[in-house]
């Protein structure tokens, strides 16, 4: 068997945080293309108050904003510092551009973290306890608070902007 073939099947030498990162970068571009296509839908439209499609990508974000700094950096999340009293704190169906910023920058923030996380950081343990779920992997509350979360997230996306 040669070194990139295992069983007969090819194996890529990928690590955890190389994975994670294209992964979360997939489910990225999931929620930006279902919202412009909400947006393509309505055309010249105003966006209607108490979107669903907007509301859905505020929550991914700030899910992702929280998973990445609260848990995983322990510091308050992009919207309590940067965002404080505006973005999604204060958002507006009429006025995406705040919303779509402070998505931008949770997401280049994940992507520069995952980007920079050595192999070996992946399987690092974080003391979850507080919140009843013990010590987990890196990767696994980036499996599970991001990519899991944010692929639901789209398909709750692109289920409201087919009823749209």
């Amino acid at each position: 068997m040669g070194a990139g073939e295992q069983r007969g099947h090819l194996v890529h030498r990928i690590d955890a945080a190389g994975l994670l990162r294209a992964q979360v970068q997939e489910v990225h571009r999931g929620l930006e293309d279902g919202l412009a296509e909400w947006l393509r839908v309505l055309g010249p439209a105003a966006p209607p108050r108490r979107s669903r499609v907007v509301a859905l990508y505020v929550h991914a974000a700030t899910v992702e904003d929280v998973t990445i700094h609260s848990l995983l950096h322990r510091l308050a999340p992009v919207y309590e510092t940067d965002w404080a009293g505006k973005g999604p704190a204060l958002y507006s169906t009429a006025d995406l551009v705040p919303l779509r910023a402070y998505a931008e920058q949770v997401f280049a923030a994940t992507d520069a973290y995952l980007a920079g996380l050595a192999p070996d950081e992946a399987s690092q343990r974080v003391d979850l306890s507080r919140l009843g779920l013990g010590q987990p992997t890196v990767a696994w509350v980036v499996s599970k608070f991001v990519v899991l979360q944010l692929a639901q997230i789209c398909g709750e996306l692109t289920s409201a902007v087919q009823q749209t």
